[in-house]
This record gives structure tokens, sequence and C-alpha cells, in this order.
């Protein structure tokens, strides 16, 4: 009797059981932590791959901007390409190429990034604009003098509207007055006086309305000019001997009808090309060898390209004179000794940058002009949209 109570009573056997299951307990928490650990740990790694792998993915569409950046034909044809980049890489590949305009393409590619066991990929389509200035009012060559008189003119670099003239806010500004030559840049600033100064607008890059510029150098301003005027399409006009050409009451062109229009200086200096009251035009306006003179209520929408030697361009009285566009003025000669300032402003003048006015006189310059300028007109780069796609 005694034994079997004393069996029942004994609780040893049930500690030990109690301490085995409380092991097994323990050791089941253990391997379930040990398991969320690596689990954890493959998500992060496999969370910083994908991340990597975006980042390369990115890499790479940066990569293909510089390359269309770099390119000088229309449209632009390029190669695919890989690049190694730790932790991994990214693989371009251009899809198409679009032109859309004399100086707009756009560009699709497709970037592919790749680390470890991940891969992002991303398609991105960007647009290249060309522009046939570099400013409202770009300067090239050497320069006689600058000249500023009173306050009632505006040179603006800001992008303007070609209907109502406005700026286009958002749209990439340019400087207002833009030179190559660091001298010719110092007789701007040298002739304008502090209130006058607020009469230039637009920015360069770097915030700039009166900015040094490599674009458009002066040689290639002056193959433009010729190439413009050799054209089949171009009007051309020479200055008759008696040295200046008076340009009065005569429309040159329209935005539904644009012109190419030429005007050949004589040899020699002294001669200029005079526009009268009630003048102007649209499209492309040259100026070869000769001073451009307005005197009158003028408006031009499009390029104004002054070019040669002995050259200038002058403003006189206080009639409304407009420019929509933009002017490049090239003097091919040393420019010393007597002869016109390369700009000279002493009356009224609203020279305003204008895109859509570039726009305007592009279709009148040969392609075979602007292929061998594509190189060395300012353009910029715009990324119309980035979006990832599962791989």
């Amino acid at each position: 009797m005694n034994s079997a109570r004393d069996n029942l009573l004994d609780e040893r056997g049930m500690i030990l059981i109690t301490v085995l299951l409380l092991l097994s307990l323990l050791m089941a928490a253990g391997m379930g932590a040990v398991i969320s650990v690596q689990n954890d740990f493959r998500m992060t790694a496999n969370l910083r791959s994908s991340t990597a792998a975006s980042y390369l993915a990115d890499a790479g569409v940066e990569w293909g901007k510089q390359r269309i950046a770099s390119a000088t034909m229309m449209p632009v044809i390029l190669s695919d390409g890989t690049q190694g980049l730790l932790p991994g890489s990214y693989s371009v590949s251009f899809l198409s190429s679009t032109q859309t305009s004399p100086l707009n393409v756009s560009v699709v590619l497709r970037s592919m990034g790749s680390a470890h066991n991940a891969s992002q990929a991303v398609h991105a389509r960007v647009t290249k604009t060309y522009d046939l200035a570099d400013g409202a009012v770009a300067l090239r060559g050497n320069a006689r003098s600058i000249n500023f008189a009173g306050s009632s003119f505006l040179i603006s670099g800001l992008d303007h509207d070609l209907i109502s003239g406005a700026p286009l806010f958002g749209s990439r500004p340019r400087a207002g007055i833009t030179a190559a030559a660091i001298a010719v840049l110092n007789q701007v600033g040298g002739a304008l006086d502090h209130g006058q100064r607020g009469n230039i607008a637009g920015e360069d890059g770097n915030g700039a309305s009166i900015a040094a510029s490599d674009r458009i150098p002066a040689d290639d301003v002056a193959r433009i000019a010729s190439d413009l005027c050799a054209a089949p399409h171009a009007v051309v006009s020479t200055v008759p001997s008696v040295g200046s050409l008076a340009v009065v009451s005569q429309a040159w062109g329209s935005r539904a009808a644009p012109q190419l229009r030429c005007v050949n200086g004589l040899p020699g200096s002294g001669d200029s090309v005079v526009f009268g009251a009630n003048s102007g035009g649209a499209g492309v306006l040259v100026v070869r060898d000769a001073e451009m003179v307005l005197t009158g209520d003028f408006r031009w929408e499009g390029l104004i390209i002054v070019s040669g030697g002995d050259v200038g361009f002058r403003v006189a009285d206080a009639a409304n004179k407009e420019i929509l566009g933009a002017l490049i003025i090239h003097e091919s000669g040393n420019a010393t000794g007597s002869g016109p300032a390369l700009l000279n402003i002493q009356g009224s003048l609203r020279a305003r940058f204008s895109r859509q006015a570039l726009d305007l006189a592009a279709p009148l310059v040969p392609a075979t002009t602007l292929t061998a300028s594509y190189a060395v007109l300012p353009f910029m780069l715009k990324q119309d949209y980035w979006r990832s796609i599962s791989p």
C-alpha cells in the first residue's frame, strides 16, 4: 500500500517531462528566431539589391542623356552600351529617335540596372532642342565700339511668345547679350551705366544677363550667312552704288509666309541698309558687309544676321522697333580705324528672344547648313518622362 502511494506521489518524472517540454519550446522559439532573422536578412539584401539596381538604371538614363547631348547629327543615332558601376552595371538601349522639326529631336531609351540578383528597367524620353542663337543679341568677332544712349531699349533673353510677345515662364531663358570675345564683353559692360543695366534681362546657365559664350563662333556665323545668301529660295538685294539701300513701307515675309532675305553690301566700307517707317517682316534677314540701320517703325519676327567687314547695327529715333527672335552681329575685320560701332543703340528698341520665332525661321535654313551647324548651336535637353517597368 505505502509503496503504491509513494509511486503516485513521486513528482520527479513530471518535473523531467516539464523540463524537456520547456526546452523543446525554447529550441523551437530559437529556431523560429533564427529563421526570421535569416528571412529578414534575405529581404533586406534583396531590397538593397533592388534599390541599387534602380539607382544603376537611373545612372544609365543620365549616361544616355550625356550621349544625346554630345551627338551632332539629326536625327540622333547612337549605339547601345553597357557600363560597369559598383555594385553592378547598367545597359542602355536607344529604342527610337524621331526628328519632329529642324531644331527638335526626341529619343526614347531603355536603361537596365543590374546588381547581384536584382534588376530594374527604366524607360525615358529625352527631347533635344537646338536654338539658332544663344541670346537675344549675340556679338561675334571684334568691335570698334559699343554704344547705349538713354533707357528706351529692352534686350531680353527670356523666351517670349510669338503672338502676344509675353515671356513664357517655365521656358529656359537665354542671356540678353552674349559675346565670344572677352574684350567685346567688357566693352558692353563699360558702355552701360548703372540704370541701363536693368534694361538687359535674361540669364545664361550661371545667371548672367550679359555673358561670354563659345556657341556659334565667328567663323560659323560667316559660313551660315554665306550659305543663307546662296540658298536658291533666298531673295537677294544689293546696296546700290550710292552706298545706301532704303527699305520703307515693305514687309519681307509674314508668319504665314516667312521669307529668307539677303542684302549684300558693296566692296569697301561706309555702305548701309536703312529700314525706314513701316518696314519689317518674318523669317531670316541677312545683311552682309554693310551697316544695318533702323530709323522708323520696324518689326522682325525670326532671325537677323549682320555679318562681314565694317558692319554694325544702329538704332535711331524714338519710333517703335522690335525684334522677336534673335539678332547676331559679326564683325569679320579687325575693327580698327573709322567705321560703325558693332552695336549702337541711340533710340527705341525691344529685342526679345523667342524660340517660337526662331522655329518659324528654321525651315528657311538649308538642311546642309543646319547639319554643319548642330555641333556649334546651343541646345537644351528635357526629360519628358521617367517610367519604371518590371524586367
